[in-house]
């Protein structure tokens, strides 16, 4: 009975020890990604904004509406060809590695920066039902319209050149070598050295943003194989019967004990926590920082922001069986609001109040560009993710430049199909969907239905559409590809061979979550989907930024 309390103190002393020894192991861990994302990753997207800021400054001299992030990602795209010629691509590869931090970084979590045009739709103007299956026939017509003009238009010109048979013997030989698809899905079992395919995929798949791509969720999955691997390694070194004693460290110190040595729990909480750092750290923020700001200072943006990260966190934590359906940024979107309005009726605002503190208007561009920054509202948690969408745009240059080779050896395949699709998009769609009765502002959203939500918002901007419409049709379209688009091409009888026109068209129509099918599908095509799917968005919003072709679209829907 006497040695229970001794054994009670040693039992708490084990745990501090332990809880020491994790923290510690922790610390060692995530010490170079955490200085990554909270100290280069800001820097490299401050740098991104700053030359964002200087284009758009030079647009305004010459009053051109031209959006600046778009700019940017061209002058890179067309910058690292040139790099590339005249430096050589060994260097050119250094160029991009700094580039890849703030880029990969913001395309990683893209999604998190479409949620505010969804968070905001309880502001925008009530839409009667009528009007509402209008807008769900005309939806589901064109993107039949759109997926057969596309699959078509790209499978005769790769038949006019010859290119299709030269498609298909690359990719009966890539079905035939099953071991090249290995590294796009699966971590390889082996010594742990990343070879340059296993590299070039692993970088090729940050950038996707289906919720089976999540940060939460690789970055869970990466912790989990490294202990893994830790743990083989250290069961692999059983000392030997006849050990040579080592050359460096004296005997001394090779004895000397750890203050706090690591135990098979310590390692277990801390590979837990390491693996759930993201989330730990933008909830300690939120509980910490965020509402004592909200409640006292009465500033929003710090809670809404890290409210909004951690319920995409939640929107993504379900079974990716789900997630195809209930994608994370509805889901998230939802959450938001919900989460906003429960802050909110705390302090005795209205949803709407809430709201309008969630996005107040001023981003980077006002910020910086006002003489009057003090008479300005501070900024919002819709205005944060608005900014550093810009870098997402400035980033899509990235996959561009990496698949420059098949940009140039389907060139034809991939260029008259999207400029034909982007021009009748632009003047099928408004005045279709004007003639049946659809206000004017959700007429011209429907001309950017097809475009990664990165370079909708823009393109519908310059026409002076309604962008709550274009959020819904552009997030609708990327599910309407997931659940639909291979059976719509095995229906035209496409080959599963021909994997230019499988991305081509899916890219085109559905952009980003259809890439984010592809790979593990067929890494070709979903090469060829991310060329589309950028290359269809930047002339979608060049020519809604030549005034000519701007007015002359709004003069459809009669604006």
């Amino acid at each position: 009975m006497a040695a229970a309390p001794g054994g009670t103190k040693d039992k708490a002393a084990i745990f501090c020890s332990d809880v020491a020894a994790a923290t510690l192991q922790t610390a060692r861990d995530s010490r170079e990604s955490l200085l990554q994302s909270w100290v280069f990753v800001p820097v490299g997207i401050f740098a991104v904004l700053a030359v964002c800021f200087a284009f758009d400054k030079l647009f305004r001299l010459g009053s051109l509406p031209f959006p600046a992030s778009v700019a940017v990602l061209i002058v890179l795209f067309l910058g690292l060809l040139l790099s590339e010629w005249l430096v050589g691509e060994h260097r050119t590869r250094r160029a991009v590695a700094l580039i890849e931090v703030p880029g990969l970084w913001s395309l990683r979590w893209i999604n998190v920066y479409f949620t505010p045009s969804f968070v905001l739709l309880p502001l925008s103007p009530p839409v009667g039902i009528v009007e509402v299956f209008k807008i769900i026939a005309v939806f589901i017509l064109g993107f039949i319209a759109m997926m057969i003009m596309t699959a078509y238009m790209t499978r005769g010109v790769n038949l006019m050149l010859g290119s299709s048979k030269r498609a298909m013997t690359e990719r009966a030989e890539e079905l035939g070598n099953e071991a090249d698809e290995i590294p796009m899905t699966v971590t390889p079992q082996t010594d742990g050295t990343p070879t340059p395919a296993t590299l070039s995929a692993a970088v090729s798949t940050v950038d996707v943003t289906s919720p089976e791509q999540s940060p939460p969720r690789v970055a869970q999955r990466a912790v989990e194989l490294q202990l893994q691997d830790d743990q083989q390694v250290q069961s692999s070194r059983v000392p030997s019967a006849a050990p040579s004693p080592p050359p460096s460290p004296p005997a001394s110190a090779a004895a000397a004990p750890e203050k706090f040595p690591a135990t098979a729990r310590s390692k277990q909480w801390a590979a837990i926590v390491t693996s759930r750092l993201d989330l730990l750290v933008y909830a300690s923020l939120f509980l910490f920082v965020g509402l004592p700001v909200y409640y006292i200072a009465g500033y929003a943006m710090p809670a809404h922001t890290t409210f909004s990260i951690l319920t995409y966190f939640a929107a993504t934590s379900p079974p990716p069986r789900w997630t195809r359906f209930l994608h994370p940024v509805l889901v998230s979107s939802l959450l938001t609001v919900l989460g906003i309005w429960a802050l909110g009726a705390i302090k005795g605002d209205s949803l709407y109040e809430a709201l309008g503190q969630y996005r107040t208007g001023t981003k980077y561009l006002q910020l910086w560009t006002s003489s009057q920054k003090l008479s300005l509202p501070l900024p919002g948690a819709g205005d944060v993710f608005g900014s550093v969408l810009d870098v997402s745009i400035v980033a899509l240059a990235l996959p561009m430049y990496r698949y420059r080779r098949e940009l140039r050896q389907h060139f034809p395949a991939i260029v008259l199909p999207n400029v034909v699709l982007s021009a009748a998009s632009l003047f099928a769609y408004p005045p279709l969907c004007h003639a049946v009765g659809i206000s004017a502002p959700r007429s011209l959203a429907f001309a950017s239905r097809s475009l990664t939500l990165a370079l909708a918002i823009p393109a519908t901007a310059n026409l002076g559409g309604e962008a709550s419409t274009v959020a819904a049709v552009a997030i609708m379209s990327g599910i309407s590809g997931v659940l639909f688009g291979r059976r719509m091409l095995a229906l035209m009888r496409i080959p599963e061979d021909d994997y230019v026109t499988r991305g081509v068209t899916l890219g085109a129509n559905s952009s980003a979550l259809a890439t984010a099918m592809l790979l593990p599908l067929d890494p070709r095509a979903a090469a060829l989907s991310s060329l589309s799917m950028s290359l269809f968005g930047t002339v979608t919003v060049l020519f809604t930024s030549i005034p000519p072709i701007s007015a002359a679209v709004r003069g459809l829907v009669g604006l």
